[in-house]
């Protein structure tokens, strides 16, 4: 019996003995050369050991294909030799060429699948599963391989629906639960997947990883305190270097609900730090910055966006307005150390406003850039004029004025109505550039003070149609009577 000589050399080799594993072996093959499941069951018995012995299944594998290269089950063991050498290339000829000689071997197209997915030939290997499935419905690991497939490239239903028809017919490990958790979650079935990981943690209350995906879970759901709870025994327990750039995102967020505003943008740091090329850490990391008066960080992290292809419109409207509230709070430092100088307290103000200047012209270059990526939005143009007016409060020059001309234009065009409040402070600022003008051109130039007071009269009665209650509209109509 050629196969019991084959497992006496089995049984050799696990004692040692590797004398009497050749000559078994080789009584084997001798005992019935013209058979092709003899050079399998002995090169099978060889990988099936726990130390394996590729060496002599590949001599057996290479006698038998010698004499038999159409025989599937040859070509399919050695592909299962080829990945146990890590040979992924190898591995895959070796299976299609099974499958070319047995185009029913459904394992065949099984392990092919497996060697394409450690490929990441997601594509080619959903349609080796697929087939294996299709030529033997009732096998169950396959459909644990598909659920692997589906859940790595985040088909999370196809996924789910996978590993249940596997949990039904397997006897399922606590990974497979933990798995089937993580899946759930990912297909947004919260209370489900809390209730598979909460019987997991009657097992194994120390497993990390469930505590991660529980104050995942605690987050969507509105549970903040739990999250935050959850995710710092995660942290507690878990390894390091093998924290994820989502476990310190997500933990940023719950301690943000919870309050914790300085620890949240150092968790959205550190999830940058992990990994750099997730535009929501940027932005959620700006918005807590901008609100802590961090305007500078929050540009850098707008700029970084950018660079990840964010929205160049949009980006460099919300960099133009953090440069804005900087130079504002350099506005407000001048403000400060002008009243100490009045009060003769020695206060040197010049490199505040060149600070405040700097910042300024920092955003009206953000600003700018908008106004020329979309001519068609106001915005843009409304905080030019801002910035202008700012640092030309007497209104010498005209570039305030002609930054809320056109979005007054743009404005009217649009909505009047909807934009009410932007239409009145551009004709706010209009009315007090002509008034500024007719002031200085008095005395000096009648006929052109007299264009700029009938200007001013304009703006201002415009500002009495949109809002008859206005009081400084009232205030410069009285004055130019």
């Amino acid at each position: 019996n050629p196969f019991a000589l084959a497992g006496l050399g089995l049984v050799a080799w696990m004692n040692n003995d590797r004398d009497s594993e050749s000559n078994y072996f080789d009584r084997a093959r001798r005992a019935d050369k013209t058979n092709p499941e003899v050079y399998c069951a002995i090169a099978e018995c060889c990988l099936e050991l726990p130390k394996q012995d590729t060496v002599t299944a590949l001599v057996y594998l290479k006698q038998g294909l010698d004499l038999y290269p159409k025989y599937a089950r040859l070509h399919f063991i050695t592909g299962k030799l080829e990945t146990s050498k890590k040979n992924y290339g190898a591995a895959a000829n070796a299976y299609e060429r099974a499958i070319f000689f047995d185009p029913k071997s459904a394992l065949a197209y099984r392990n092919l699948g497996t060697i394409l997915f450690y490929s990441r030939s997601y594509r080619d290997a959903l349609t080796a599963y697929n087939s294996s499935v299709t030529l033997n419905p009732e096998q169950i690991l396959v459909y644990k391989n598909l659920g692997d497939l589906y859940y790595t490239v985040a088909k999370y239903d196809e996924a789910e629906h996978s590993y249940q028809t596997y949990m039904e017919r397997a006897e399922v490990t606590n990974d497979d639960k933990e798995q089937m958790a993580f899946t759930l979650f990912f297909n947004k079935k919260y209370k489900e997947s809390e209730t598979l990981l909460e019987q997991l943690q009657q097992i194994s209350h120390d497993e990390s990883l469930l505590h991660r995906i529980r104050g995942y879970i605690a987050y969507e759901t509105a549970d903040y305190q739990k999250g935050v709870e959850q995710l710092t025994k995660f942290f507690k327990l878990h390894d390091t270097h093998k924290i994820i750039a989502s476990d310190y995102s997500y933990y940023a967020k719950l301690l943000q609900k919870t309050g914790n505003e300085d620890l949240a943008m150092d968790n959205f740091r550190k999830a940058i730090a992990t990994d750099p090329f997730r535009t929501e850490n940027y932005e959620e990391l700006a918005k807590l910055a901008a609100k802590n008066s961090l305007h500078l960080e929050a540009v850098g992290c707008y700029k970084k966006m950018i660079d990840l292809g964010a929205d160049k419109v949009v980006t460099n409207f919300l960099i133009g307005k953090e440069y804005y509230f900087e130079g504002e709070r350099w506005r407000a430092r001048v403000d400060s150390m002008m009243q100490l100088q009045k009060s003769n307290i020695n206060s040197d103000s010049s490199e505040a406003k060149k600070s405040m200047i700097l910042f300024y012209t920092k955003a009206d270059s953000a600003f700018t850039v908008v106004t020329k990526l979309n001519s068609d939005y106001a915005g843009g143009f409304i905080w030019k004029g801002r910035i202008h007016a700012t640092l030309d409060p007497d209104a010498i020059t005209t570039e305030a004025k002609d930054a809320y001309q056109n979005a007054l234009v743009l404005l009217e065009k649009a909505d009047p109505e909807k934009n009410r409040k932007s239409i009145i402070e551009c004709y706010k600022y209009l009315g007090s550039y002509y008034y500024l003008g007719y002031d200085r051109l008095y005395k000096s130039d009648k006929k052109a003070a007299g264009e700029m007071r009938q200007k001013t009269i304009e703006c201002f009665n415009e500002i009495l149609k949109l809002d008859p209650s206005d009081v400084q509209a009232k205030d410069v109509l009285f004055k130019m009577k």
